[in-house]
């Protein structure tokens, strides 16, 4: 599946970077890269992309300015210096914010999450409102729906991802990356072997997170892209 795209930044380096980032990846088509949000109208008017990678704070005319201006189905994939100016990006059709400086690794993510969103929206016209609220899966010889709403956590073991509901437990085979993958973004992976529904947190601490009953640790790997994420939601 071709996803096209455009950048907007008006930070070369980090507009080179992100180019270089794209051109690794077959499946994105790069039809623009600008400087300023105001010149990509041109191409906007004549065409429509799948998706947009800007920046949020820049002159001029601000990523979520032109958000705001442009249809509500257009995605975007916001990047920023600054955690703090991602927070309102989320009232935007918003597939995830990166930021910066960007890994290829988290950029990947990004693009998975982009490509799996997209195969909802073509399976399922319903599911433009809300593109991943369930899925079906293999477990043992029964095909389930899983709702992902009803998930507290998801542990990974081997070939295979245990899906933590609050009154039961199911195994489908599927690894933890896959699944990762496929999870909107209420969805944090806090540890090698843990996902977490954010909506089911009682509370943080000491390096652990209790979710439902369940003590939940955080590993250092994930630990600052988690507390990033926090902060964001900090009032």
């Amino acid at each position: 599946m071709e996803i096209s795209c455009i950048i907007i930044d008006d930070e070369p380096n980090a507009l080179s970077l992100l180019e270089k980032h794209i051109l690794k990846i077959p499946s994105l088509n790069l039809k623009g890269k600008y400087f300023d949000a105001l010149d990509s109208l041109e191409l906007l008017r004549k065409e429509q992309v799948d998706l947009i990678f800007t920046d949020i704070n820049m002159p001029m005319l601000t990523g979520l300015e032109l958000a705001e201006i442009l249809p509500k189905h257009q995605k975007f994939i916001f990047t920023t210096a600054y955690a703090e100016h991602a927070l309102n990006s989320f009232n935007y059709h918003v597939v995830d914010y990166l930021l910066k400086p960007i890994s290829f690794k988290r950029f990947l993510q990004s693009v998975h999450k982009t490509e799996a969103m997209n195969f909802a929206d073509t399976a399922s016209p319903d599911n433009m409102t809300n593109p991943k609220k369930v899925m079906f899966a293999k477990s043992g010889k029964q095909i389930v729906k899983i709702d992902f709403d009803d998930i507290l956590w998801i542990k990974g073991e081997k070939e295979y991802v245990s899906l933590q509901f609050k009154n039961e437990r199911l195994l489908i085979y599927k690894r933890m990356k896959e699944m990762e993958i496929l999870l909107p973004l209420h969805f944090r992976r806090i540890h090698t072997s843990y996902i977490i529904n954010i909506n089911y947190i009682h509370k943080i601490e000491m390096n652990h997170v209790l979710v439902g009953n369940q003590n939940i640790p955080i590993s250092k790997s994930y630990k600052d892209e988690f507390l990033r994420f926090l902060n964001e939601k900090m009032v």
